[in-house]
């Protein structure tokens, strides 16, 4: 049985997947905004932070760290617009990546919107939906390249009927945490596979630039410098 921690995981696709984790047995670490949202789920262990704040997001890699080495970290906190577009759903997935102590299966939700996106990393500071997708799906896919040791895949959900996908989203509900699930737990040959974009289990080609070492090495150095932390 695997220990698993997902961000944003107090509700929506997060709290789906903490839940059928559980069910099959898996040990699951939650993390909520506040601990006001972390009373959805208190009958997991759970950690809080403010991902939109470094550091907060710092403090939830200490709280994970202090409960265990996970052996898979989801990503799958995110927002759809405003400011808290970048530090959410790019600053902070790398931020954890950086300070979580050793997981052998790294997943990052991501959007086929990510197409849409900007390969430029002056983006970091005030880029669109489409912009931030496309820079953790590059993010994934500079993980498998640079620890081969790890699994780093990037999920597309789908656009489901979540308090952020709306309740009109067309996407079954269920497949959109599935695919996560099985690449965090499953011993399938498919699943134990890296750098892959992934979208109801099945492998696609994700925006060219995501897949470039040139610019998934640029994104990272601009994290790091924005940041203050490199990847060790």
């Amino acid at each position: 049985m695997a220990r698993v921690f997902i961000t944003g995981s107090a509700d929506g696709l997060g709290r789906a997947a903490a839940e059928t984790l559980l069910a099959e047995g898996h040990e699951v670490i939650v993390h909520a905004r506040s601990a006001e949202r972390l009373t959805a789920v208190k009958h997991l262990p759970g950690v809080t932070g403010d991902l939109a704040d470094l550091g907060e997001t710092r403090a939830v890699a200490e709280q994970v760290n202090a409960l265990g080495r996970p052996d898979v970290v989801i990503h799958n906190a995110g927002v759809y617009r405003d400011a808290q577009v970048m530090p959410v759903n790019v600053v902070a997935p790398y931020v954890l990546t950086a300070l979580i102590d050793g997981p052998g299966r790294l997943i990052y939700l991501t959007s086929g919107m990510h197409r849409g996106g900007r390969p430029d990393v002056r983006a970091l500071r005030d880029g669109s939906y489409s912009d931030s997708k496309l820079f953790v799906t590059t993010l994934a896919l500079a993980m498998a390249r640079l620890r081969p040791g790890i699994l780093s895949n990037a999920v597309d959900p789908g656009w489901v009927p979540t308090r952020m996908g709306g309740p009109g989203a067309p996407d079954d509900l269920r497949l959109g945490h599935l695919t996560q699930e099985w690449l965090a737990t499953s011993d399938d040959p498919a699943a134990l596979t890296t750098g892959g974009y992934w979208y109801h289990q099945q492998r696609h080609d994700p925006h060219p630039s995501a897949a470039d070492p040139g610019f998934q090495d640029r994104l990272l150095a601009a994290l790091a410098d924005l940041t203050g932390t490199p990847l060790p």
